[in-house]
């Protein structure tokens, strides 16, 4: 490997141990969401943009204002063309794996109340900076309780990072988040488009570097349609159906609209009969 991509790896991994807060948890360091929270009020949006420019995640180009206009742009065509339908009027909704909040913002303006939940404390904190709503309850997993109340629970540029056994520990968390008959809403993407890799790929690879960016760097899981319907069908949902998003969402300067959706519908038995009853693993 080229001596100037492993000092960009080695400059890589030091930020993000910086401001880890444990696997793929990124800017979760307790001293983040105290920086962030307790900045002056007038540098607190710059200093969360900064912060969020720190992740892999958010941002692609430098210019943080217009990178931050992007997200909110690209998120409320989401929220209008694939969310806002599934929607009752005054319906709640839960965003998992909300990042800095730009989508459950743009869901908050068409719904009752958005429950929006990340692992991250740091992200949390900038999102009640840049996307704060009175209708918007930023917490983490481990906080939220609201079991059997939400009419719509969706994820977007989340289910690629996760690890099967997360991924699994998310869909319970959904299934007994959403009331019987609500809508499940989850974006995927697949093996071999965009260059994405099974989990399978991604842990065989040997090499410092693929150790480095599995352990480190931000992961990017591709799954199968059929691998990720049957997982979510185990896990309380029926009417599973996946389709492509190209061709029914615009979204220019994102790669979203050329990946995948799953749609679903929790099922109508009580929350703690399908706990008991399901094996999503």
């Amino acid at each position: 490997m080229p001596v100037s991509r492993l000092a960009h790896l080695a400059s890589d991994m030091l930020i993000s141990r910086a401001t880890w807060g444990g696997s793929q948890n990124f800017l979760g360091a307790r001293w983040v969401e105290w920086t962030v929270s307790r900045s002056p009020r007038a540098a607190r949006e710059r200093v969360a943009l900064r912060f969020l420019s720190l992740s892999p995640h958010y941002f692609y180009d430098r210019d943080l204002a217009a990178e931050a206009d992007r997200n909110r742009r690209s998120r409320q065509v989401l929220a209008d063309e694939l969310i806002a339908p599934l929607l009752p009027p005054g319906g709640r909704a839960l965003d998992y794996g909300c990042g800095p909040g730009y989508l459950a913002a743009a869901v908050a303006r068409r719904a009752g109340r958005v429950d929006a939940l990340d692992i991250s404390r740091g992200v949390l904190a900038c999102a009640r900076v840049l996307n704060g709503l009175p209708n918007i309850a930023y917490q983490t997993p481990a906080e939220y309780q609201g079991e059997g109340l939400v009419d719509v629970a969706y994820s977007f540029a989340v289910v690629q990072h996760l690890r099967a056994e997360a991924l699994a520990t998310a869909l319970r968390l959904l299934a007994a988040a959403l009331r019987p008959g609500g809508t499940l809403l989850l974006h995927f993407a697949v093996p071999g488009e965009l260059g994405y890799r099974t989990e399978g790929q991604w842990t065989s690879d040997g090499s410092l570097a693929g150790w480095a960016r599995l352990r480190y760097g931000l992961n990017c899981f591709g799954r199968a349609p059929a691998e990720l319907a049957g997982l979510v069908a185990r896990c309380g949902f029926t009417q599973v159906i996946t389709r492509p998003l190209s061709g029914s969402v615009t979204i220019p300067g994102d790669d979203i609209a050329d990946q995948y959706v799953l749609t679903a519908r929790r099922a109508d038995a009580p929350v703690g009969e399908v706990a008991m009853t399901t094996d999503c693993d």
